[in-house]
């Protein structure tokens, strides 16, 4: 009895030693993007909309002639008649119509380059952030949101690569950070068409302000936001948008 005791207790810590060193080199191999799959999983549970990644829209029509706005050296064309007045502040400049609508355009040139404030105002961080994306280098604000917005928690696994673990970590922050833009709906869209790209948000049907960021092919980033007076029975579709986005372009110089 004591023999097949101790031939017993010898081959439980036989097996228990094995599964030590199998966890421990699983912990090795695997235990940072286990750890980063763990975060992810609990900051889907606070903020659910992580997981939601944008939708594309499909290409529109050619965007039809209409009255010109102009604001900050840039120009696009309004999707609805009248001559509304320019209201300007410090950063923005809003049209009101009086068939309810109002487009708010933020001036390009007070949107932060956030690319190149990581290059510039601490060279030590951005080294760090050039090595993690190394294999897939972030090199305009459109690339970094256009990564940010599309990051969700099921692309992490515990068994994925090291650096592609850390990749997916750091723009999870970042899109947590970027919360503020997404819609109370959750309606969240991406375009690419070629001369302009971006992301929509918020769907017009719903009657809701819907907030454009869109960039031009030499990153200059354009943000809108549309919306109707309350009280007034205009409306905005998703035509309305398309015309926008398709026209805003700097006004050239010769015009300036």
């Amino acid at each position: 009895m004591s023999e097949d005791s101790e031939k017993n207790g010898a081959r439980s810590a036989i097996i228990l030693l094995i599964l030590v060193f199998l966890v421990a080199g699983f912990g090795v191999k695997f235990g940072l993007q286990t750890l980063s799959w763990i975060e992810a999983k609990l900051w889907a549970s606070e903020d659910p909309w992580l997981a939601t990644v944008p939708q594309p829209l499909p290409a529109p029509a050619a965007a039809p002639k209409g009255p010109q706005l102009k604001a900050s050296d840039y120009e696009f064309n309004s999707p609805w008649p009248g001559n509304p007045k320019p209201v300007g502040s410090l950063t923005a400049t809003q049209f009101r119509y009086d068939t309810g609508q109002v487009i708010v355009f933020f001036d390009p040139e007070s949107q932060v380059d956030t690319v190149r404030a990581m290059k510039t105002s601490n060279p030590t961080e951005y080294q760090k952030f050039a090595t993690v994306f190394a294999d897939k280098p972030i090199n305009s604000n459109y690339e970094l949101y256009q990564d940010v917005y599309s990051a969700a928690p099921a692309q992490l696994s515990p068994l994925m690569d090291t650096r592609d673990a850390l990749r997916s970590n750091a723009l999870l922050l970042w899109k947590l950070s970027f919360g503020f833009d997404l819609p109370a709906d959750g309606q969240f869209y991406s375009f690419d068409w070629g001369k302009i790209r971006g992301f929509q948000f918020g769907d017009p049907s719903k009657r809701r302000p819907i907030a454009l960021r869109a960039f031009d092919e030499r990153d200059h980033q354009y943000r809108f936001i549309l919306t109707v007076a309350d009280g007034s029975s205009g409306k905005i579709t998703q035509d309305d948008v398309d015309t926008i986005l398709q026209t805003v372009q700097p006004v050239p110089i010769a015009e300036r």
